[in-house]
């Protein structure tokens, strides 16, 4: 602190030492070279020696000032004061939702260690909130595996060993034009990519990654120095590598095979026709016997050959797990003499088709048959298992189980309703709880039907939906039935904008950025409302400047105004209780009823059949089959 009488002129800055020292008006004597007294000219109601009014404005809470996220993207100008309740429903303030969840592939080993026996997936339907969960998740398994591999060993941490938390930021999915081989189009394309330096000149390891592999070498290089230290300390020389073994590189082939390229090579023969008993010993040892290739391509090669020579064979076709014993069954049956085959069995005749009951229909010969159904698409086959798991986020999830991330951009304010609507109540109500399943009687056989215990607010009729286009649970609200007006009402589009905006100022931003997309004038009337209730983020895109002795770099390119996937908060909950399993046993396509009646014995269609069953009786009993 700086004592008034030890300032300097500088120290002060431009205030009177009196001006410096006096904060109570009330007693000031305006002494020595002391100022006027002014009010505040912006209307707070302050009063303070003309001298410090620069100060003042810096603190006065009634001066318009910028919001302290307009660098990114909100412009609006408002009072010092109204700020504190500006910054929870700032548009640039946007809280990304961390909420994760996981899943099992459906056939997994390490998945079948907890499960006594294996669980299919019921079978679901679309619109269902479990399956439709489950195939966002599945599209984006989809797109991970588009992702470079190095790329995803860099994403890998000690908690997803393996599969990396979904899904995964946008840039590391690589789309680029495979016949464009310009120099800019391939540093475009190694530019996300985790490598050493490559033919190019391109240092292609970024961020995460490049930490990655520099502890990798760091570690690499340390183990290969501890243990050739250790080996030192010994007194005894360090061996080589095994990559310095020259004999290892032609990978057991005989030392003249190695380099005889020869097909009609005959120093094995010339061995074989020496009268003396192996006169050179490393000579005999270093070569073998010319063969041809036994699955018939016409190559012939030296014997210690024919490991490398399967590798390429145009002929090759590898064998089965139980080829073998195929194979020797064929040796056997041609060995032993064949026999005649016996004489086809006399087909013994139906009895319930006959000339008066079912007359044969004429068979077309030449009609070409149907085509058998398609095969079903994979991307809606489901792979994965619907129900969901949840692993602790600071706890190692095992190898094979993959981690998804909720990922929504929600203002500050809407943070705490979505974590309690969306995961709290509808993602952790999914696995049989909201979405009932298996509540038909019949569902091992294979009923689809599943019923929704719970409703949202107090209309029976709102519903839970998951949009795939939002990848977000949303609350869709009853219909609503309108009267037909005599007189031929409105539209919502013959209203002005003025009351356009007034009415879109009651809907949450989930009914605004589909009430947007409706046509343009309804476009520009939610438009009007994105300072108040929609989100602004900030888009960034790469320059490339080195074409002019640049270095490159990220700038913004524009500012993204969008309204997030909130919905109005629900506070209640209601139970549904209005018989659905009955009513859909009813017209159950699994509910297959017996009846079972008396037959009219006097009919003629009765006597017909038991005159035909006689007649059936009759044969049975003259065939060569019937046994008294």
């Amino acid at each position: 602190m700086v004592l008034t009488w030890h300032a300097s002129d500088s120290e002060l800055g431009g205030i009177h030492r009196h001006c410096f020292k006096c904060f109570n008006l009330k007693k000031c004597n305006r002494d020595e070279d002391a100022c006027g007294v002014l009010e505040c000219p912006v209307g707070c109601g302050w009063m303070f020696h003309s001298c410090k009014e620069e100060e003042h404005l810096l603190l006065c809470p009634m001066v318009r000032v910028e919001c302290i996220n307009s660098s990114l993207g909100c412009g609006i100008m408002l009072t010092r004061k109204e700020l504190v309740k500006h910054l929870p429903i700032c548009p640039a303030s946007i809280v990304a939702c961390t909420q994760e969840w996981n899943r099992w592939p459906l056939h997994c080993k390490e998945r079948y260690k907890t499960v006594p026996f294996r669980q299919r997936n019921p079978r679901a339907e679309r619109g269902q909130l479990d399956y439709e969960l489950a195939i966002r998740d599945q599209r984006m398994v989809g797109e991970f595996y588009k992702v470079p591999r190095k790329t995803k060993l860099a994403l890998r941490n000690n908690l997803t060993r393996r599969f990396p938390a979904l899904p995964l930021p946008p840039h590391t999915v690589r789309k680029a034009n495979l016949t464009d081989q310009s120099l800019l189009s391939l540093r475009e394309a190694v530019k996300f990519e985790v490598s050493d330096e490559t033919s190019l000149g391109i240092t292609s390891t970024y961020g995460v990654a490049k930490m990655f592999l520099k502890n990798q070498e760091v570690q690499a290089k340390r183990w290969k120095d501890d243990v050739d230290q250790a080996i030192l300390r010994t007194g005894q020389p360090v061996p080589k590598r095994y990559w310095e073994y020259p004999e290892l590189e032609r990978g057991n082939i005989h030392r003249h095979c190695a380099y005889c390229h020869n097909s009609k090579c005959t120093k094995r023969n010339n061995l074989l026709s020496v009268d003396d008993d192996y006169p050179d010993e490393e000579v005999w040892t270093q070569c073998c016997q010319v063969v041809n290739c036994p699955w018939e391509c016409g190559a012939v090669y030296h014997h210690c050959k024919a490991f490398e020579h399967k590798m390429i064979c145009p002929q090759y076709e590898e064998e089965g797990e139980f080829d073998w014993m195929q194979r020797d069954r064929m040796k056997g049956v041609s060995r032993s003499k064949k026999a005649k085959a016996p004489p086809p069995l006399k087909e013994f005749p139906d009895l319930l088709t006959g000339p008066t009951l079912c007359p044969p229909k004429p068979t077309r010969t030449g009609v070409v048959p149907k085509p058998p159904p398609p095969p079903p698409d994979l991307s809606t086959t489901m792979r994965f298992d619907i129900k969901v798991e949840t692993v602790t986020r600071l706890q190692q999830k095992p190898r094979a189980m993959y981690t998804f991330l909720c990922g929504q951009e929600l203002r500050r304010d809407q943070w705490e309703g979505h974590c309690k609507n969306v995961h709290s109540e509808i993602h952790g109500g999914l696995n049989n709880w909201i979405e009932a399943r298996a509540t038909c009687p019949l569902s091992s056989y294979g009923c689809s039907f599943s019923t929704r215990r719970l409703y949202p607010r107090i209309d029976s009729r709102a519903r839970v939906v998951y949009s795939q286009d939002t990848m977000s649970f949303e609350i869709r609200p009853p219909p609503v039935e309108l009267k037909p007006s005599k007189r031929g009402g409105k539209s919502l589009t013959d209203l002005p904008s003025e009351l356009l905006q007034v009415i879109f100022s009651y809907l949450d931003s989930w009914s605004l950025s589909n009430i947007a997309l409706a046509n343009n004038l309804l476009r520009e009337a939610a438009r009007s409302l994105l300072d108040e209730k929609g989100c602004v983020a900030l888009q960034w895109e790469k320059i490339d400047t080195r074409g002019v002795g640049g270095k490159g770099g990220w700038v913004v390119g524009y500012k993204r105004w969008f309204f997030s996937n909130y919905f109005c908060p629900v506070n209640h909950w209601g139970v549904n209780a209005d018989g659905a399993v009955s009513e859909h046993l009813k017209n159950c396509p699994y509910n297959i009823k017996a009846e079972h009646r008396k037959p009219d014995v006097k009919s003629k269609g009765w006597k017909d059949f038991m005159e035909a069953l006689g007649v059936r009786m009759k044969q049975k009993r003259e065939s060569e089959w019937f046994i008294e």
